[in-house]
């Protein structure tokens, strides 16, 4: 594994971008994933950025403490420079650049309805928002992008006649009393009696064990990799789901 820090200029408006980066190729084509400096290429386009490794390090840890000297709070705040934050894969410092947009997006959000403060009612969407989420969606099931769950499955109450009452009809929930757990007890034993139960004729996982059970992966912890994107040390195993080719700042 490779791990080194680089500097990205835009050719055209000399505008650098300074960040970290561990590859087990350095060809690879990653010119850097800060949000304003993607917003830059989408603009001037990727042949139009030139990446140079300062250095190389040694291991991860060293990177972080390098980008820490490098992306310090003088660096973000001069607006020749594409971070919006001062490095050290923390929270940083935001730039008055950055603290701008922000402010921008919100008060926006907040005067068309999008965002409600906290202290106010609960936020019902109005005709137009709801018209708009219905729309949106048809277009998503017709193409297939979404896919229904109860798409060729027949309904619970097909062929069934009059109004049909659930099972737990006036439970509630929290501490049941007796007279509800026997109602359950009754609905279960008849649903049973109908119904073939999922792990009948099934050995149990335990059966022949004594004592406590320990389960095979107690104490395990998956190795972290880094998202090109946004920088974060995910799990190996899922973090596929929010970061690499789906995470939001790509």
């Amino acid at each position: 594994m490779k791990y080194f820090i680089y500097k990205t200029t835009n050719l055209v408006n000399n505008k650098t971008y300074i960040g970290i980066h561990q590859t087990e190729n350095i060809d690879d084509g990653y010119i850097g994933s800060g949000l304003h400096f993607l917003r830059a290429v989408k603009k001037y386009g990727k042949d139009n950025f030139k990446r140079e490794i300062l250095e190389f390090c040694s291991s991860y840890d060293e990177l972080i403490e390098k980008e820490k000297l490098l992306v310090n709070e003088e660096w973000v705040k001069d607006k020749t420079n594409y971070n919006l934050k001062t490095g050290g894969q923390s929270t940083g410092i935001l730039s008055d650049l950055s603290k701008k947009k922000i402010s921008e997006t919100l008060k926006e959000k907040y005067a068309s309805g999008k965002l409600v403060p906290r202290a106010t009612a609960p936020y019902i969407a109005t005709d137009e928002q709801k018209n708009k989420i219905s729309q949106t969606l048809k277009k998503k099931y017709d193409s297939g992008e979404i896919i229904s769950k109860t798409k060729g499955k027949e309904p619970w109450n097909k062929g069934k006649k009059g109004v049909q009452v659930s099972w737990n009809k006036g439970v509630s929930t929290g501490p049941k009393t007796d007279e509800q757990k026997n109602k359950i007890s009754e609905t279960l034993k008849k649903h049973y009696t109908e119904n073939e139960h999922k792990s009948k004729g099934k050995e149990p996982w335990n059966k022949g064990k004594k004592g406590v059970q320990v389960s095979w992966n107690k104490g395990l912890k998956q190795p972290q990799i880094e998202c090109p994107y946004c920088k974060k040390m995910v799990d190996a195993g899922n973090g596929k789901r929010w970061h690499f080719e789906n995470c939001k700042l790509k």
